[in-house]
């Protein structure tokens, strides 16, 4: 059945609403998984402010899923907060949601609502764990000075390419490349690193204005931790000699998981971590055969050099469609281009395997955490841990948000830790250091 996310009425929405009725509607009422429509679907594109500002009105919280979140987002914030609404999106593009929270940071506040980024795979697990780190530390006493975390994952099933995440991907190579070609042509190619448009005191019927994400003091905090979060390294606190890879994703968990910090007044250097093999991969990174993780750790700087040449060229675009085209294709022949969705509504089967092993040191003592869950790292998860962010929110009364916020700092580290047990996650924290294995 599907987990208790605490919400008792929902309903979807969808420019297309036959496309909606195909893809989605019809595997649910086949599914028999327990999850009920209780509303009729809802017409709404992200072009039509009113429509969105109608959907809105229509629930405590909504949970925006279309991406790149830069080009389809804007407006699904504006209507939340002019319809009073929460607002959780599954996004990791932080510099955007550090320009919507400094044009509409005030006006969500005022309104008492919540806007709530980055409720997936990136970036609950990591900054959970860390904010449970320090706050266990906390209790004890002591206070984390750093904080080291090891993720992994696999994934059931197959399945096409989800094409909102390849052109939020492309966007932000896109750009990069075109900054890199536009530095060392002197502006003859390429173009600058581009801005939102100036904005006036009041814009899209709201007054503008807030802090930023991005404060001095995460940017420092980033700043420092960027390097040794980009390179192969051997762990620090991890209790076995091992080796292990940067982390893909830690480039956006360090701006999250010193957001969470700075707001709770922990200070640490925080270390993002990768490890191969799913479930074993501890074992893995601890035998000599993978020299204690040290060979699958360097294998990316291999990649690397062979991807970053084609990323200047303009032929990145067009290799990439056609993979994702290709394996796309190849899944519907062999019907599996819905095979997560398919697993996430038949009675909540298992879509595969996401976690994260947490370590932090403080003056005096340490402490380890644990947080997996039976849902791959993509889709299964990052849907899994949206819904519950989404569904604690709706609990609330009107007028108890505070704005923009990361997940922990929106519903309370403790209270999302429950919310995520309920729904199945793994969860536990302990002052000492124990065996991973």
């Amino acid at each position: 059945m599907v987990p208790p996310l605490g919400v008792n009425t929902w309903a979807p929405a969808a420019r297309n609403l036959r496309k909606l009725e195909e893809n989605v509607l019809e595997p649910l009422r086949r599914s028999g998984n327990g999850l009920e429509l209780t509303g009729d679907p809802i017409k709404a594109d992200v072009d039509d402010l009113d429509s969105l500002i109608s959907m809105c009105a229509q629930a405590r919280t909504v949970i925006a899923c279309a991406g790149p979140y830069e080009k389809y987002g804007e407006n699904v914030i504006v209507a939340s907060i002019r319809a009073g609404t929460n607002y959780v999106d599954v996004t990791g593009e932080v510099p955007w949601v550090n320009e919507m929270q400094k044009r509409y940071g005030d006006a969500a506040l005022a309104k008492g609502i919540s806007v709530v980024s980055f409720c997936g795979y990136d970036s609950v697990p990591m900054d959970l764990s860390a904010w449970l780190l320090a706050k266990t530390l906390r209790d004890a006493g002591d206070e984390a000075k750093l904080v080291e975390t090891f993720a992994t994952g696999t994934t059931n099933g197959g399945g096409g390419i989800p094409t909102g995440t390849i052109n939020t991907v492309l966007l932000t190579v896109l750009k990069v490349r075109s900054n890199i070609l536009n530095k060392i042509s002197f502006g003859m190619l390429g173009t600058p690193p581009s801005k939102l448009e100036a904005i006036k005191d009041e814009h899209k019927g709201l007054k503008t204005g807030g802090k930023p994400l991005l404060t001095n003091e995460v940017r420092n905090a980033v700043s420092r931790d960027s390097l040794s979060n980009a390179l192969p390294g051997r762990a620090l606190l991890a209790p076995h000699t091992l080796w292990s890879a940067p982390h893909f994703m830690a480039g956006i968990n360090m701006n999250i998981v010193h957001a969470t910090a700075q707001k709770e007044g922990f200070t640490f250097k925080y270390l993002e971590r990768s490890l191969f093999g799913g479930e074993s991969a501890w074992e893995s990174a601890n035998s000599f055969r993978t020299l204690y993780g040290l060979l699958p750790a360097l294998a990316p700087l291999l990649v690397i050099p062979i991807l970053a040449p084609l990323a200047l060229t303009p032929f990145l675009e067009s290799a990439v469609w056609a993979l994702v085209n290709r394996v796309n294709r190849i899944g519907k022949e062999e019907g599996q281009s819905h095979n997560k969705i398919q697993l996430l509504m038949n009675e909540g089967q298992h879509t595969g395997y996401t976690s994260v092993k947490g370590f932090a040191q403080g003056k005096n003592n340490m402490a380890h955490s644990n947080f997996e869950s039976d849902y791959d790292p993509g889709i299964g998860f990052t849907m899994l841990s949206a819904c519950t962010v989404a569904g604690l929110l709706s609990q609330r009364n009107e007028g108890e948000g505070h704005g923009f916020e990361t997940p922990v700092c929106a519903v309370g580290g403790n209270k999302l830790k429950e919310g995520l047990v309920k729904a199945g996650v793994r969860i536990n924290v302990e002052l000492g250091m124990r065996s991973m294995l």
